[in-house]
Parts: structure tokens; C-alpha cells; sequence
């Protein structure tokens, strides 16, 4: 009996510290949900999304210090991936001048206006409503 009460503490214990570590365990961390929530807000595909948040990204990064840009990436799923997938894929080529620019991106991947001036402040939205503040208004100034 005492045998089986000691591997339980190991399980729970063992379960408690994977949990407590795993970058994908923390429930509360509402970023991980930005995705699901544009898709659902604009009716657009999940690789819509992802392309729009990846052409996005690398237009803030030219215009914010790198500390600012890395508090915002922080909080959009796989932020380096999906700027990395953007050029790859031919949706960005080339510096983007202005947000007109960005919004014209959009075009390859399906999202054309008035959709496409509707994305980034939907970005800049969910990033305060799920209570970074610092990082939405940082994004907010950049596409003033």
C-alpha cells in the first residue's frame, strides 16, 4: 500500500511539473486563440489567417525597436514561423512601405478589400481584449 501511495505522488508529481512547463499547458494563455477567433470573425481559412498575421508581423518588425516587436510576437501563435511561411510562399517579397501595402499583400491569399483594412485592427482588438495592453497599442501606432 505504502508502495502503490509512493508512485501516485511520482505520477501527480511528474504530471504537475510537465504541466508546469510545457509552453502549450498553460490554459489561461489567450493568445493561442487569436487564430480560431479571425477565422470565425471573418470566415476565412486557417492558412488565410496565418498568412494575414505572418505579413502583418513583418510589417510591424520594420517599424517598432526590437524589444517593443518581440512583446507583440510574443503573443501570436508561432509568430517566426508564420513570417518565415509568408516570404517563403511569395505573400511578402519585399519591404512593405505602409499599410496599404500590407492590406495589398493580402491579395494572394484571397483577401482583398474591405476585408483586408478590417484584419490588422481585429489583431489589435483581440491583443486588448485579452488584456495586453502594452502590445496593442504598440501594434495601434504602428498602423496610424
Amino acid at each position: 500500500m505504502r508502495r502503490a501511495r509512493f508512485h501516485v505522488r511520482q505520477i501527480v508529481f511528474a504530471t504537475f511539473a510537465l504541466f508546469s512547463i510545457h509552453p502549450c499547458a498553460n490554459a489561461a494563455d489567450p493568445a493561442r486563440s487569436i487564430i480560431p477567433q479571425l477565422q470565425e470573425k471573418f470566415g476565412l481559412s486557417e492558412w488565410q489567417v496565418r498568412g494575414s498575421l505572418g505579413a502583418l508581423l513583418v510589417f510591424v518588425r520594420e517599424r517598432l525597436p526590437k524589444t517593443q516587436f518581440d512583446d507583440v510576437a510574443k503573443n501570436i501563435p508561432n509568430a517566426d514561423y508564420v513570417m518565415r511561411e509568408v516570404t517563403l510562399r511569395g505573400i511578402v517579397t519585399r519591404p512593405l512601405d505602409d499599410v496599404k501595402e500590407y492590406e495589398a499583400s493580402l491579395a494572394s491569399l484571397g483577401i482583398g478589400q474591405p476585408l483586408a483594412s478590417q484584419f490588422a485592427p481585429a489583431v489589435v482588438e483581440y491583443l486588448e481584449a485579452a488584456g495586453f495592453q502594452r502590445e496593442s497599442s504598440q501594434l495601434a501606432r504602428v498602423l496610424d
